[in-house]
């Protein structure tokens, strides 16, 4: 497995069905030593007492978790994980069928997205693309919001068809930035870039995903919720 990490990955698991739990550490043993669990949580107030005594490298959560900021809305629970854990990467399990709530998961900054019915066939594939440093958008996940901006046109079907997961976190955090309305020098000065680098970042963003045009850089980002 291609990793940024070395050794095993150190891996928390979070779901409030203790059955999901077991079939969870259970998949990830079946991986071997290249994978450890390190921690458990059966909702958010757990996991939020776990995360800052234990070292780890990954997150596999459930999108709601009960008991997180007092609220089950999943999508406040995962913005609450990324303001406090900015750099902890995080893969959602779920089975939710709504691709504006698919989107909004990706616009709150998750590294992957994987739906439940197809994690013994996804999850390992996304284990790896996070941990190599990119983004995973399961197949499901990918196929409910396309259908959901179903194009009329070409150009159009260029943006929908367009897969995330092809992009490195650094390019996808570029593209989130140029869609809010940033120029290529004000996102340099933001990320500490040179100008030359983010623009290629842009430029190579754009070339994985088929884009051709910042319209349709734009309109890529809004469909896929990096603008919330």
């Amino acid at each position: 497995m291609m990793s940024n990490i070395r050794g095993p990955v150190r891996i928390v698991i979070a779901d409030d069905h203790p059955v999901v739990l077991l079939g969870i550490k259970a998949l990830l043993h079946g991986y071997g030593d290249s994978m450890r669990v390190v921690g458990e949580a059966g909702s958010g107030r757990e996991l939020l007492a776990l995360l800052p005594a234990c070292d780890c490298d990954l997150l596999i959560t459930d999108y709601s978790m009960p008991d997180a900021a007092g609220s089950e809305d999943g999508l406040a629970w995962l913005k609450r994980l990324r303001r406090e854990y900015p750099e902890l990467p995080v893969i959602v399990l779920t089975m939710i069928h709504n691709p504006a709530l698919m989107r909004g998961m990706l616009g709150a900054g998750v590294n992957g997205v994987v739906g439940k019915a197809a994690m013994t066939r996804e999850l390992l594939l996304a284990i790896q693309a996070v941990t190599a440093g990119r983004t995973y958008v399961g197949k499901h996940v990918r196929a409910t919001v396309a259908d959901a901006d179903a194009p009329e046109s070409g150009a159009e079907s260029a943006v929908t068809s367009a897969d995330p997961s092809t992009l490195s976190q650094r390019e996808a955090e570029i593209v989130r930035l140029y869609a809010s309305g940033l120029s290529v020098t004000q996102i340099a000065e933001r990320v500490h870039r040179s100008v030359k680098t983010v623009s290629q970042q842009k430029n190579n963003a754009m070339r994985k995903l088929g884009l051709v045009s910042n319209s349709q850089l734009y309109e890529y980002a809004r469909i896929w919720g990096l603008l919330t």
